[in-house]
């Protein structure tokens, strides 16, 4: 907006009843009479980083008519309900209808009126024993809410008071409420694990976007900075019964794929997975020079605390990073995987490091492989970097489309020959049926048939069973 070395006025321009001057009147009106540079109206603000102490006038009389509208005319009457809470919520503080239940349970611990000794679960949904006066939602409300800034808004009602950040527990309530009364999850309340997977499973989605330094912290900045914004997708959850159909963060698919993918590979199940388990991961894709770079937490840190294991949140990152090898936070992941000297820069030794045990394997699979001079000439083409075959990380964030054909070939046997045999025709068909889909879009509705298809075939082979039936030859 502005030129370098030049600084916004101090204050905003004084406030006027009369039109902005049209385009043709702007040399007339922006100029000085001693014809010196134009004044450029000031109009740009920056965010504000903390809502006002007191909740503005008009907000505060938006508050009160929702209270009479509802019969509690009298200072005393309140509310009992979360119900009673939404229409406030949702229309005065503009937040996701999934946040009313969890500001209902914040409000009455803020006043004491709720036995915090009791399961979470037992009391989230249960009415105020003590009414909510229109005075007392105002006091909590007050730092919290700025309505024409839901960022700022939805920052501060998550977080702990005392933090300038949101940690992974924050977020355990609103995944709470969301299990409890999304009509998507109904067939969820029986089933405690699941329940408590598919919670951590979104948070760490939600980290994973947010916390691209894994320091488990969103802060503010981060939260207006990066996308798909997990604030609208909140509120998408209010416009959709089925909740497949919200795919950002919240798909029940998509964890279903990334929960089976996980199980199947953990064959012990102690919720850890060591390199032998990774290396079975995609039907042996990986190499095994990649999985012990992995696991040498070079890319990205563990999050397990037993040594040499990759957890379940461990595994989830290492997911959205493989099946989607466009995103900025893939391509730092995979980057640092082949910087082995951590220099900055990818190099020829690098690649070729990573490559020779790329090409033993299609030799034995009687695949004809392509020597590491023809790749190199291959991938500058393909890159294009600023210093032959010098690969920096700038370079790929350049030429995102290709990225991850680079990684590929050079980290899984799969990704790679599915490059080389891929037909553009079914590519190009893929996009036109979904043009919004990313490739972790369309790689999780791919397994999620798979997945259904196979359970299709197990609950007909087990029905075989109970029925007495045995092949009989037809």
């Amino acid at each position: 907006g502005f030129t370098r070395g030049a600084a916004p006025p101090p204050r905003p321009p004084p406030a006027t009843s009369a039109p902005p001057p049209a385009a043709r009147d702007l040399d007339a009106t922006s100029r000085p009479a001693g014809g010196g540079a134009a004044v450029i109206p000031r109009f740009w603000w920056p965010k504000k980083t903390k809502p006002p102490e007191e909740l503005p006038v008009d907000v505060r009389q938006k508050i009160r008519e929702h209270y009479v509208r509802q019969g509690m005319s009298q200072p005393s009457d309140g509310i009992r309900t979360y119900q009673q809470l939404e229409p406030i919520v949702t229309e005065v503080f503009g937040l996701s209808k999934y946040f009313v239940v969890p500001i209902f349970h914040k409000i009455k611990v803020f006043f004491d009126i709720v036995d915090t000794s009791a399961r979470m679960k037992d009391i989230l949904l249960k009415e105020a024993q003590t009414p909510i006066t229109e005075q007392m939602l105002v006091t909590w409300a007050a730092g919290k809410i700025q309505p024409e800034d839901q960022v700022l808004s939805f920052f501060y009602v998550v977080k702990k008071e005392h933090n300038d950040w949101i940690e992974r527990e924050d977020f355990t309530l609103f995944l709470l409420t969301i299990l409890l009364t999304h009509p998507g999850l109904d067939f969820l309340r029986d089933t405690q694990e699941f329940q408590e997977r598919y919670s951590d499973t979104v948070i760490s989605r939600i980290f994973f976007v947010y916390d691209q330094k894994d320091v488990g912290r969103i802060y503010l900045s981060s939260l207006r900075r990066y996308r798909p914004s997990v604030i609208e997708t909140w509120k998408q959850l209010a416009d959709h019964d089925d909740i497949k159909m919200v795919r950002d963060y919240f798909s029940y698919e998509h964890f279903y794929v990334i929960y089976c993918t996980f199980w199947e590979l953990d064959t012990d199940h102690d919720f850890l997975l060591d390199k032998d388990d990774l290396l079975k991961y995609d039907g042996h894709a990986l190499s095994r020079r990649t999985v012990d770079r992995i696991f040498s937490e070079t890319p990205t840190k563990f999050t397990s605390t037993v040594p040499g294991k990759m957890g379940y949140e461990d595994f989830i990152r290492f997911l959205l990073c493989d099946q989607d090898r466009q995103t900025d936070r893939s391509m730092e992941y995979w980057f640092h995987m082949f910087d082995l000297d951590d220099d900055g820069c990818i190099r020829d030794h690098e690649m070729k490091y990573f490559y020779e045990e790329q090409a033993q394997r299609m030799e034995c699979l009687n695949y004809d492989t392509i020597p590491f001079a023809d790749i190199m000439c291959q991938m500058n083409d393909m890159i294009s970097p600023k210093s032959e075959g010098q690969f920096k990380l700038a370079d790929f964030k350049r030429r995102r489309k290709f990225a991850g054909t680079f990684f590929s070939l050079f980290s899984s046997l799969n990704k790679f020959l599915a490059f080389e045999h891929k037909d553009p025709f079914m590519v190009k068909q893929e996009m036109m049926d979904n043009p919004n889909f990313t490739d972790w879009d369309r790689w999780c509705a791919d397994e999620y048939l798979r997945l259904a298809a196979e359970e299709g075939e197990d609950d007909e082979a087990t029905r075989g069973i109970s029925d007495g039936g045995e092949d009989d030859g037809r």
